[in-house]
């Protein structure tokens, strides 16, 4: 099985790893072209995709196996408050207490003193959506899809009856006993900020206006004090306007990390001389969305007695000489990029 990342647009590719300067994008032969073009992606875990088309309508999909399926429909009640008051928010990934995937979908008012955020949750075992316990109203999430990570749904939230208002932290949605935990960030300084998952570890892009992003990671998952900065990156080097900024993973001599830059470009980033190579790929989209990606046989017709062993465990920390190693293996078994 192979690793690398996911690029969609209306159409998938694939890019061996080691041609990234210089290959040409080849489509991929999938299930869901007629259904979901125009569509996005909730987010990837052992080897299974979550999208969406513009209809609303959710699948899952193994790239591997070719193989998808679509969810059924939210409950009712569910559905009938999502109009133009409500935003949806989604996150897809593992329970590792109950060897299930799950689909979470969150409903959050634009106007954040109206009330709570609503919450269902689909479960692959069940293939069925249930209600569960709302969001408190001060907890307000500010992005689309959750970070997953350890059996979690990460988001940056405020809390918006805070005595600290307004400065973030993370929301932790743990998939296994279904409730919600808060995570500490990097500091509190008000600036811009986007989460994202880079080698197995929360990241943190920090935004300086126009002039630099700086990229934390938290070594120790939940320690507030093993936050570290990995790196810092001037603006004006990656573009003119950087909206998003997006580390997806280290070269095999860890000098260089490739990043998505908007929705638009990769980049490579030299972590010594601080320089920007563009990668070039022919036959790729103007416009893409990217997700680190791994090739499976986890099965859509989930047996946990089989498909359990594809299980990701607990997030913990790990010392350099492993990690070093990990990165070796990771990209030494056929890294691909999907677009």
């Amino acid at each position: 099985m192979g690793t690398g990342v996911i690029i969609r647009e209306c159409i998938s590719y694939s890019v061996d790893f080691d041609s990234l300067d210089n290959g040409s994008a080849i489509e991929i032969d999938e299930p869901l072209k007629t259904l979901l073009c125009e569509t996005g992606s909730v987010g990837t875990c052992n080897g299974l995709l979550c999208v969406f088309n513009m209809m609303g309508d959710m699948f899952l999909w193994n790239p591997a196996t070719k193989k998808c399926r679509k969810l059924p429909t939210a409950p009712a009640d569910f559905r009938s408050v999502f109009n133009f008051s409500w935003s949806s928010l989604s996150g897809f990934g593992f329970d590792v207490v109950n060897d299930d995937y799950k689909v979470l979908r969150i409903l959050r008012p634009d106007d954040p003193f109206l009330s709570g955020s609503k919450v269902v949750v689909y479960s692959l075992k069940t293939n069925s959506w249930k209600r569960l316990q709302d969001i408190p109203v001060q907890y307000q999430l500010n992005a689309s899809w959750g970070n997953y990570l350890g059996g979690a749904l990460h988001w940056i939230m405020v809390k918006t009856r805070d005595v600290e208002s307004f400065f973030p932290s993370i929301l932790a949605f743990d998939l296994g006993v279904e409730n919600c935990r808060e995570i500490p960030m990097p500091h509190k300084n008000g600036k811009e900020m986007s989460l994202v998952i880079f080698e197995e570890s929360l990241c943190v892009l920090e935004f300086h206006l126009d002039i630099h992003v700086d990229v934390w990671v938290m070594t120790d998952y939940g320690v507030e004090n093993s936050w570290c900065k990995l790196f810092s990156v001037e603006q004006p080097k990656v573009s003119e306007s950087c909206m998003t900024f997006k580390p997806l993973a280290y070269s095999k001599s860890q000098r260089d990390v490739l990043v998505q830059v908007n929705t638009e470009k990769l980049i490579w980033y030299n972590l010594e001389k601080k320089e920007v190579r563009t990668v070039k790929i022919a036959n790729i989209p103007d416009v893409f969305d990217v997700e680190v990606f791994t090739e499976s046989l986890v099965s859509l017709d989930y047996n946990s007695s089989t498909d359990g062993k594809q299980a990701q465990k607990q997030p913990k920390q790990k010392n350099k000489q492993q990690k070093m190693k990990e990165r070796d293996n990771y990209l030494s078994k056929g890294f691909k990029l999907v677009l």
